[in-house]
């Protein structure tokens, strides 16, 4: 059997364990300066995948565990994989480079995994420091591709895989089916990582946790990545069983306290909510949770059972104040369908988090102005701002590319967070950058957001406490 060793690299290529620099977000990613820490939850899925196969399997969560560049490499040198799996992200491509460069000097097979790595396997897989790219869902195929080199089986037989043969040539297999089972699924490998060393601002009880409960979003939004590169359409979920159980593990076996269901859209099947929520009030989980939510979907029959299970925030993805752009995305929702989503869960005293990007490909400054007032009417309890980055594997990337707006393709450059790295038809890089910069201190200075908030202050410590963190960033840039 194998050793394989999953790398979760350090952010970028000059970090060191003193840095305030970390990586947020999945289908977005991001580097920021507030502490947030995640992990993929993919990743620790095909962990657990090969530890029942009976492979060894280790992972170096770099952030968490203070480990630079250097650190990683002796870490590698040390423990001597047979494998190294890295989920390669555009922020962080140069550092997996680095990384991937001294796991084939340490004589270990470098296989890259996620939706950048998927999008642009063709080219990726020139690099000298890869030996190979499992395209789309790698929970099972990192165990296949094992299978074929432990017993010199034909690569070809590998689906999904990208790999290059002796003489360099490159071969592209065909691609490995969806899983249909979710329910086949173990239950991911968390007890690989402390889980108290993980941070998200939307998180008021600790140690936390983020969890996947369904795949494939059947809406199609021109740039969400993790349908068109890796999930696909066709909606896949967990039975209410099976995500009760994966809680139920997390609560009373390591701990945890609060939970974000980070599907694509939570909400498609109603029914299953309710049905998860109904089981988690019988079973009387103590656990706090939150959703990635679709507005449109929320009903009061579906809030009411979360509210009473737990979940204490839905996350609704607003994007544009622009009914326009919001048709031009392919959002297909209105202004109207988000109003009365976010209104059903304010009634029912859930948390709204609002996810509004400016500077897409249609905005003008008036436009973006829209989407500020907008976020204003909405008055959430959080809303966070991004520009809409153009990832490897969209639509929207192609559109960009096409249209010759992307200012590089330097990927790690792309952060979508602090900045933009476009110019567009009717937007300047340099506009979008400071709407921005700006943005943040416009929603949260608000005298009606901080009476609301200082009013949510002190229906709980938690509340209090995230307040007091937010306040503390909020007032000292």
């Amino acid at each position: 059997m194998a050793k394989v060793l999953f790398v979760e690299p350090p952010p970028t290529l000059g970090w060191t364990a003193g840095s305030r620099v970390s990586k947020a977000g999945r289908r977005h990613p991001c580097l920021n300066e507030t502490g947030e820490q995640v992990y993929s939850y993919q990743n620790l899925s095909c962990a657990a995948v090969l530890r029942n196969a009976g492979h060894a399997v280790e992972y170096l969560h770099c952030p968490t565990q203070r480990l630079d560049l250097t650190a990683t490499k002796q870490e590698i040198t040390k423990r001597r994989p047979d494998m190294v799996v890295i989920m390669v992200e555009h922020i962080n491509a140069p550092v997996a480079w680095d990384i991937s460069r001294h796991a084939k000097d340490a004589a270990a097979a470098v296989v890259w995994v996620g939706p950048f790595a998927t999008a642009l396997h063709q080219n990726e897989i020139k690099r000298a420091c890869a030996d190979y790219i499992l395209r789309k869902e790698w929970d099972y195929s990192v165990g296949r591709l094992l299978d074929a080199l432990g017993t010199g089986k034909d690569l070809a037989g590998v689906r999904g895989l990208t790999w290059k043969d002796r003489s360099g040539a490159v071969h592209v297999n065909e691609d490995a089916e969806p899983i249909a089972d979710m329910d086949g699924l173990p239950i991911p490998a968390y007890d690989l990582l402390d889980l108290s060393k993980f941070y998200e601002s939307v998180f008021v009880a600790f140690p936390a946790a983020t969890m996947i409960t369904s795949r494939g979003c059947p809406f199609n939004c021109i740039f969400c990545s993790y349908p068109q590169t890796i999930y696909g359409h066709a909606y896949r979920a967990m039975s209410p069983g099976r995500v009760v159980r994966e809680i139920e593990y997390l609560v009373r076996e390591l701990g945890v306290r609060e939970i974000r269901i980070d599907d694509d859209t939570f909400n498609i099947d109603s029914r299953r909510v309710i049905d998860i929520c109904k089981l988690m009030v019988e079973r009387r989980v103590p656990v706090l949770y939150s959703v990635q939510a679709r507005a449109q979907l929320m009903t009061d029959e579906m809030a009411y059972w979360l509210k009473k299970s737990g979940c204490r925030m839905v996350l609704y993805g607003v994007e544009s104040g622009n009914e326009e752009v919001l048709a031009h995305m392919r959002k297909k929702t209105t202004k109207d369908e988000i109003r009365r989503g976010v209104a059903i869960a304010k009634q029912h005293g859930i948390d709204v988090l609002n996810c509004i990007m400016l500077g897409f490909y249609w905005d003008t400054k008036e436009t973006m102005e829209e989407s500020v007032r907008f976020a204003f009417e909405l008055n959430a309890e959080f809303t966070q701002v991004s520009a809409p980055t153009p990832l490897p594997g969209t639509d929207y990337y192609k559109l960009l590319k096409d249209n010759n707006c992307l200012v590089t393709e330097e990927w790690d450059k792309h952060d979508s967070v602090h900045h933009s790295a476009v110019e567009l038809p009717h937007l300047s890089n340099d506009l979008i950058n400071r709407y921005l910069s700006a943005f943040y201190r416009r929603y949260y200075r608000r005298p009606e957001y901080l009476l609301m908030m200082l009013v949510r202050s002190f229906r709980s410590w938690g509340n209090f406490m995230q307040s007091l963190r937010k306040c503390g960033v909020l007032f000292t840039k």
